[in-house]
């Protein structure tokens, strides 16, 4: 169903089917609910809910908050594809990574890419072979984007949240201890960016020492030319949640600079 707003700040709801939502300006509130739902939220400040359903969510010009699923106060949707590709527009957007094969592109401005779990919906996917369901990040820049994490226990929990409270002060706040460079440097930092390759998260927590659950490692790994985002879940386990897909080598992560102000708590 094909389905538009007016002038001025409009709430928009969708049908359980496949929705054509779209909005020509102002500060609009969108749930297209379930369906494979394509949503353009035009130019303002807007919050849009995709839903279950594998949708697109285009939130333009405007600082919006995008969600590709029911939103961060709704159970999680686990029974059934939820493949969404948020694309956050000019401006100062939030894009919540939710479960599913989710594709996230902040474009211009000061954007914030928000993690909720740690533990993807299992299945398999041909690009990244047992961890089908990781987020992929297109055009992250930490000269401009941070990374946060949804902690147990800081702020207002989203539901499920399932992250550790890393933060070195209050909800926001960057993590409390940081290391950048080769494993065998790594001592037990929360949040570990290694310029070393490795084949999957648990060979890289395998590499550092002293690591605890719930940290989280960074680290090249040339089977998918990604830089990946595992949490730790046991010691010398980890499993990936991310891929940062615009980093295609090692020498591409290092470039990056990533630092401690680039993780973030929520």
């Amino acid at each position: 169903m094909a389905i538009y707003g007016g002038p001025g700040d409009n709430a928009l709801f969708g049908t359980e089917g496949d929705d054509l939502v779209g909005d020509p300006n102002g500060n609009d509130w969108i749930d297209a609910r379930a369906g494979n739902d394509t949503i353009s939220a035009g130019p303002g400040n807007d919050r849009v809910f995709g839903g279950a359903g594998n949708d697109q969510v285009f939130g333009d010009e405007g600082n919006d908050y995008l969600y590709g699923d029911n939103g961060r106060d709704k159970p999680r949707i686990t029974n059934g594809p939820d493949n969404d590709k948020l694309y956050g527009g000019p401006g100062d957007d939030v894009l919540f990574a939710g479960d599913g094969r989710d594709i996230l592109t902040g474009d211009g401005g000061n954007d914030t890419f928000v993690f909720q779990f740690h533990n993807t919906v299992p299945g398999y996917d041909p690009l990244y072979g047992p961890n089908p369901d990781n987020i992929s990040i297109l055009d992250f820049d930490p000269a401009q984007d941070t990374l946060a994490f949804d902690a147990v226990g800081l702020g207002s929990d989203g539901f499920g949240a399932n992250f550790v409270n890393h933060a070195s002060s209050r909800a926001g706040h960057s993590v409390d201890t940081f290391y950048s460079g080769e494993a065998t440097g790594a001592n037990g930092e929360h949040v570990v960016v290694l310029t070393n390759s490795f084949a999957n998260g648990s060979q890289a927590a395998g590499a550092i020492s002293n690591e605890h659950t719930g940290d989280i490692i960074v680290y090249f790994n040339p089977l998918t030319q990604t830089a990946n985002l595992a949490y730790v879940t046991s010691e010398n386990n980890a499993e990936d949640f991310a891929h940062l897909s615009n980093v295609q080598s090692v020498a591409d992560l290092a470039g990056l600079g990533l630092g401690a102000s680039d993780f973030t708590f929520v």
